[in-house]
């Protein structure tokens, strides 16, 4: 249950009545478990680890009522490990979201500030991480949907739904002084819900992401923290380009619940190469008690990199259970097994060092409690 926590006033300088209509909410998130992993670089490796099964965080979210159906809105979210306390995100103080704007029941909602970007939004919900599975995005969330990375310097429009529909529309500034697209990003996403089925659509694009030259931009500290595609593997170029697209929806039956998406990523390299990467995931959950939600995923990453020619192909398997102690605590087991093909020679589960094989297997036992 989140703590509600009414804004003081002085009851001589301002009206009662517009005190009561405004409010912050303090808010939070703690995920801590093992996790071992058979093979990293080669070795064997047991460690604690923050955040498996959510990232760890606390927040402050806020709204003022202005009249007319219309509300001041504001987030502040910070990112940390419970582990040893250090911040998340590049070390910043509110990386994970940091957002002021104004939101109408009648003409949606614009943000402005740093926030996730509006394909996650939209399709992050459809993939087995998100779901039940930890780590358990495709290969170096080379589609960001878990979301690795967040968006600075974003103006962010989100419509009223409608007949089920709603748009989502972003764009990141690159604040560079004569270099208006370096380091900026664009972003959008269409959703549709109605009973039992959800469906999404989305499109993101970034220019000249984590620019040394412009660490001010759109993208920057936290981008391809751990991807092994954020450069060339030819020449070690960095990306001059990031586009990606895809689709995914899902429809629920009784406590059973189906997903598929696909989702595609071309990284644009300095050098003049390219890296073309194709993730095919279903995933299918099922409450087989009040409290007791089990879950299975399937992911196929078909890539293709030029001027070579070279079909790097990673299988991966997700499986996983949560079993809810309370309506805010919960404890998580979950496994992921991923399997290198074509010319493809490691695996990398997400938040590990790639393997020295083909194979690589990671378990992850731990608690999650909600505030």
């Amino acid at each position: 249950m989140k703590r509600r926590v009414l804004l003081s006033c002085m009851s001589m300088v301002i009206a009662g009545p517009a005190c009561a209509q405004s409010s912050v909410t303090l808010y939070g998130l703690i995920s801590e478990g093992l996790m071992y992993t058979n093979n990293a670089g080669g070795q064997k490796q047991v460690q604690l680890a923050s955040g498996i099964q959510q990232g760890s965080r606390f927040g402050l979210t806020g709204k003022e009522d202005l009249g007319g159906g219309t509300q001041a809105i504001f987030t502040l979210e910070n990112g940390f490990s419970i582990t040893n306390g250090t911040l998340g995100q590049g070390s910043r103080m509110f990386g994970r979201q940091a957002f002021v704007g104004v939101a109408n029941d009648q003409f949606g909602r614009l943000t402005l500030g740093r926030q996730y970007d509006t394909m996650s939004q939209t399709l992050g919900g459809f993939e087995a991480a998100q779901q039940f599975a930890t780590y358990g995005p495709p290969i170096g969330d080379n589609d960001n949907l878990f979301p690795t990375f967040r968006i600075n310097n974003a103006v962010q429009y989100k419509s009223p739904t409608l007949s089920g529909l709603q748009l989502l529309s972003a764009y990141s500034f690159s604040n560079k002084a004569g270099g208006f697209s370096d380091n900026s990003d664009f972003n959008a996403g269409l959703t549709y819900a109605n009973g039992p089925i959800s469906l999404a659509a989305a499109y993101h694009v970034l220019l000249t992401p984590n620019d040394a030259g412009n660490t001010g931009g759109a993208v920057s500290g936290d981008y391809g923290a751990f991807s092994p595609f954020v450069t060339s593997p030819s020449s070690g170029a960095g990306v001059s380009k990031q586009q990606m697209y895809g689709a995914g929806g899902s429809y629920t039956v009784s406590s059973a619940k189906f997903s598929l998406l696909y989702t595609h990523t071309e990284f644009d390299y300095l050098d003049q190469s390219r890296l073309s990467l194709s993730n095919y995931e279903a995933t299918v959950t099922d409450y087989l008690s009040p409290t007791l939600l089990v879950g299975m995923g399937y992911i196929y990453t078909a890539g293709r990199y030029e001027p070579s020619a070279k079909t790097p192909k990673w299988h991966q398997v997700d499986v996983g259970a949560d079993w809810f102690l309370s309506k805010r605590t919960d404890l998580f087991l979950v496994g992921i097994f991923q399997k290198a093909a074509g010319d493809a020679k490691f695996a990398e589960i997400y938040d590990n060092s790639p393997s020295s094989s083909r194979e690589q297997f990671s378990a992850s036992v731990g608690i999650r409690h909600r505030f």
